[in-house]
C-alpha cells in the first residue's frame, strides 16, 4: 500500500442500515488517505469477508466493529487495544491515537489501551450509570451521546469548543457526532448540522454552507476536513486536504450510510446504488410482485395514498415505489383478465431519517390476506401473492 492519499476498497458493498454510534448492518468499508501506519490496509484487510457495523478511526489507529461485536483494530497499539476487548460484545466504539472508548452491548461506557492525559477516565466518569450509543475521541477531550441523545463531554473548560458544542445541544437529541483537532460537529434529530471551533481552513463554514437546505444524517471531521452525509446519501466535504478529493471520488455514485476522519485517513461504508430500479430517492423502494400457486394468470399490487396510485405487475421487473410515512398506504390485489379486485388491505410504512431504510409497521398495518413480503438489500422489498 502507498502511504500517500489513495484510494482503498474494501470487499462489495452490501445492504446497510445505520443505527446510533454509526452502527451499520452487513456494511463493507471504503478508505482514502495515509496509510503509514497500516491502519488503513490493515482493517480493510481484517474486514474482508466480515460484516462491519461500525467504524472509528483517529491518526496512527482505525477501529472497526463486526455484526457480532467483535472488535477489530489496526494500527497504533492495535493489539494491545483488541486484548483489552477480548471477550467484549461491542456495539461501537471511538479510536484515539493507540487508544479507544468502547460502547458494550449494554450501553456501558470503558477504555481500552492506556490514555494518559486523563480524559478518557473522565468522559468514562461522566457517563456513569447511563447508556451510551456513540463515543468519540478528539484531541485531549472526549465526546459521548447517551441513549436519549444527550451530548457529554470530558472536558471541564467551559471555554473549550467541545464545552461550546454540549452547550448549543442543550435541549436538543443528537443523533450523530464527530471529534475533531480543533473543532467538533454534531447533528440533532431533525438533521440541523451544529459545529464549534477553528475555522482556520474554513472547513467548519465550508460544511455548513454546503449543507444548508439539507437533512444530514452523519458527520465526520480532521483537522483540516469536515465531512457531511445527506438524507440521500450524498457525501459532502469541506477543507484544505487532499482527503476530501480522495473520499468524494472513492463513493462517487453510492449511497454513503457512515464516515469517519483522521488526521489522515478517512473511512466511508457504502451501498451501491440500486441498479434494477435506479438512484433511490429518500423513502422509496425497489419493489417486484410475485406469484405462489396457479401462475397462469396475471397480478396487480396497487398502492394509494389519496389520489395517488402506483402498481406492480407480476411477472415484470422491479420499480421504484414511493411509500409515505405520515398516512396509511391503501393496498388492493387485482387479476388483469379478467380484471377483478381480490383483496383489500393497508399498510403503514415507516422511514428512518438515519439510515435511509423503509419498513412496514406489522402493528398498524393489515395486509391483504394472501399476501407477504420479504425485504433484502437495502429497500429491496418483493411482495408475494399467494392465489
Amino acid at each position: 500500500m502507498t502511504s500517500n492519499n489513495a484510494g482503498f476498497t474494501a470487499v462489495p458493498p452490501r445492504a446497510l442500515g445505520l443505527q446510533p454510534g454509526r452502527v451499520v448492518a452487513g456494511g463493507a468499508l471504503v478508505a482514502a488517505g495515509l496509510d503509514d501506519h497500516e491502519q488503513v490496509s490493515g482493517i480493510l484487510k481484517a474486514a474482508e469477508g466480515k460484516k462491519i457495523k461500525a467504524v472509528a478511526g483517529y491518526d496512527a489507529t482505525v477501529l472497526a466493529v463486526t455484526e457480532d461485536g467483535t472488535l477489530l483494530a489496526a494500527g497504533s497499539k492495535a493489539a494491545e487495544i483488541m486484548r483489552d476487548c477480548e471477550g467484549k460484545t461491542v456495539r461501537a466504539a471511538g479510536a484515539g491515537s493507540g487508544f479507544a472508548v468502547v460502547v458494550g452491548e449494554d450501553g456501558t461506557l470503558s477504555g481500552a489501551g492506556r490514555e494518559n492525559g486523563g480524559q478518557m477516565a473522565a468522559i468514562v466518569k461522566a457517563a456513569e450509570g447511563r447508556k451510551i450509543s456513540i463515543a468519540e475521541c478528539g484531541s485531549a477531550y472526549f465526546l459521548a451521546v447517551t441513549e436519549e441523545g444527550t451530548l457529554l463531554t470530558s472536558s471541564p473548560i467551559e471555554t473549550s469548543f467541545s464545552a461550546q458544542l454540549v452547550k448549543a445541544a442543550e435541549g436538543k437529541k443528537i443523533r450523530d457526532v464527530s471529534a475533531g483537532v480543533v473543532a467538533a460537529l454534531a447533528v440533532t434529530e431533525d438533521g440541523t448540522l451544529l459545529a464549534a471551533g477553528s475555522d482556520a481552513d474554513q472547513q467548519v463554514s465550508g460544511i455548513l454552507k454546503a449543507s444548508e437546505g439539507k437533512t444530514i444524517t452523519a458527520v465526520a471531521i480532521a483537522n483540516k476536513v469536515c465531512l457531511a452525509v445527506t438524507e440521500d446519501g450524498t457525501l459532502l466535504g469541506a477543507g484544505a486536504d487532499s482527503q476530501v478529493l480522495g473520499i468524494l471520488e472513492a463513493t462517487a455514485g453510492r449511497r454513503v450510510t457512515a464516515v469517519v476522519s483522521g488526521p489522515v485517513h478517512v473511512l466511508a461504508v457504502v451501498q451501491e446504488r440500486d441498479q434494477d430500479c435506479g438512484p433511490l430517492q429518500p423513502r422509496q423502494v425497489c419493489a417486484s410482485l410475485h406469484t405462489a400457486g396457479d401462475q397462469q394468470d396475471a397480478y396487480a399490487l396497487v398502492f394509494k395514498v389519496g389520489d395517488s396510485q402506483q402498481q406492480l405487475t407480476s411477472g415484470e421487473s422491479c420499480k421504484a415505489v414511493d411509500t409515505q410515512s405520515t398516512q396509511a398506504t391503501h393496498i388492493l390485489v387485482r387479476r388483469l383478465s379478467p380484471s377483478q379486485d381480490l383483496a383489500t388491505g393497508s399498510a403503514y410504512f415507516t422511514y428512518d431519517l438515519g439510515t435511509g431504510a423503509v419498513g412496514i409497521d406489522a402493528d398498524k398495518s393489515q395486509l391483504p390476506a394472501g399476501l407477504t413480503y420479504s425485504t433484502s438489500d437495502g429497500n429491496r422489498f418483493t411482495f408475494t401473492w399467494t392465489v
